[in-house]
């Protein structure tokens, strides 16, 4: 499964930050997430 696809960017949601395909969350939460030890 090619796991890029699922990040889409869009001016007017998130503030146009890059985020999960068909959710508000951002790819910079994801990976602040993790970088702190949480389990996804």
């Amino acid at each position: 499964m090619d796991l890029v696809n699922r990040i889409t960017f869009n001016p007017l949601q998130c503030g146009g930050k890059p985020c999960i395909r068909g959710m508000r969350i951002r790819v910079s939460d994801i990976l602040q997430m993790l970088g702190e030890g949480v389990e996804l």
